[in-house]
């Protein structure tokens, strides 16, 4: 029951036993119930003063801790009048002002994190205490995959990991941490892209090898061209020389070409006309080896922006690749188109899984005389014209696809 209840009740008991008193002395004697009468009205001018006094700030006060529990905070108490309870409207003023300051400093606080989230191109993933998902920025959606979710579930609290993905150029770092919220820690995950200071520092790298192999092969060159030229050397010398000097060339060239990709000159075109001007050269490549060449190309107009010379050079590497991974054997490649992207499928050797997440590192190749350069070559090509792509076998029905995604 409220206060302002029991003021009632009592208010009426006195006004009640007020008026047995005054019919009580109106019966016995008329000047003790003018005394009497007095006094009641006194009483009553009194329980007044008393309710605006007391029962009234009270009630304001009530009011006020409604509008806080509603979260209105900017509404303000007003004075009563009476000292005792205008101490407490004064605090209350300046408790609901500090209050209102913190929460508006909270929400800009929040505000600012959930842009900075949002637009930050580290993913991060929140989740709850039980380690389920619950919420997720967009650089996080672009980079979470299988294998991704599978290192997070697997990484200890308070740990890093790389992640690199399988048949895919991408690198990523996972670290998982987590931060408190009401008396619980709340674990979260950062995904940090490696792939671009991986590819700069291995740029670096190979270009720094390519020039150290230019000068020794320039060296030998020379040297064999100035005995050329002096008459030293026998005739029947002249055409090993000439084809040692073919070799070494074509050997830089092959290295130098990777170092000195032009950028894409994009301009607007059907991707399946230029497969389609492609075709009679994959013919002539696939023929001279046995295999099988078919085209699934779509006749829906989707025009894309390329560089079709580099196109050209990417999608004759692919299908090279996948002829030697057939080898000997009687295979099969297909080229399918559907708008905005491209697969190579061979049913060759396929990709073995240690194998996997080396591929388009520099240098690094399973062919015997294999220089590591052709996956290198198309990583490049494709990664200047901001496509995806991945190179895999499927575990089911053991077919290798090189899938290219075009950005709309």
């Amino acid at each position: 029951m409220k206060l302002k209840h029991y003021f009632q009740i009592l208010a009426a008991s006195i006004v009640l036993m007020s008026c047995i008193t005054l019919y009580v002395t109106f019966q016995s004697h008329s000047t003790l119930f003018y005394v009497t009468e007095g006094f009641v009205v006194a009483l009553l001018v009194y329980l007044g003063y008393f309710y605006r006094k007391t029962i009234r700030p009270y009630d304001t006060l009530v009011s006020g801790m409604e509008l806080v529990r509603e979260l209105d905070l900017t509404t303000r108490l007003a004075p009563s009048g009476q000292y005792e309870t205008d101490v407490i409207v004064r605090t209350f003023n300046d408790l609901l002002n500090r209050l209102r300051n913190e929460h508006l400093k909270l929400e800009e606080q929040y505000s600012f994190l959930s842009l900075l989230i949002e637009a930050s191109p580290m993913g991060i993933v929140q989740c709850d205490i039980n380690g389920n998902i619950t919420s997720m920025n967009p650089a996080a959606r672009e980079m979470l995959s299988p294998t991704v979710e599978q290192a997070m579930r697997s990484l200890p609290l308070g740990d890093t990991t790389t992640v690199r993905i399988p048949g895919a150029p991408q690198l990523y770092r996972i670290s998982h941490q987590s931060f408190p919220d009401r008396g619980y820690q709340h674990p979260f995950f950062l995904i940090e892209s490696l792939t671009s200071e991986v590819r700069r520092a291995e740029k670096a790298a190979y270009e720094r090898v390519i020039r150290m192999i230019a000068h020794e092969v320039n060296n030998s060159v020379a040297g064999i061209v100035s005995l050329m030229e002096n008459g030293k050397l026998k005739m029947e010398d002249v055409d090993g020389a000439s084809e040692r000097l073919t070799a070494l060339s074509e050997f830089v060239t092959r290295f130098a070409d990777v170092v000195k990709i032009p950028q894409p000159q994009l301009q607007l075109c059907d991707l399946s006309e230029e497969v389609e001007a492609c075709r009679p050269f994959l013919e002539n490549l696939c023929q001279s080896a046995h295999v099988q060449l078919e085209f699934h190309l779509t006749e829906e107009a989707a025009p894309i922006r390329i560089d079709t010379i580099l196109f050209q050079q990417v999608l004759i590497n692919i299908v090279k690749n996948a002829v030697e991974s057939i080898g000997e054997r009687e295979g099969l490649i297909t080229i399918t188109y559907v708008p905005l992207q491209l697969t190579i499928t061979d049913n060759g050797r396929g990709i073995p899984p240690s194998v996997a997440p080396h591929l388009f590192t520099p240098f690094f190749s399973t062919k015997p005389q294999g220089q590591g350069l052709g996956l290198l070559l198309i990583r490049d090509i494709l990664t200047a014209h901001h496509c995806t792509f991945s190179l895999m076998t499927d575990p089911i029905d053991h077919l290798t696809r090189f899938t290219i995604q075009f950005p709309k």
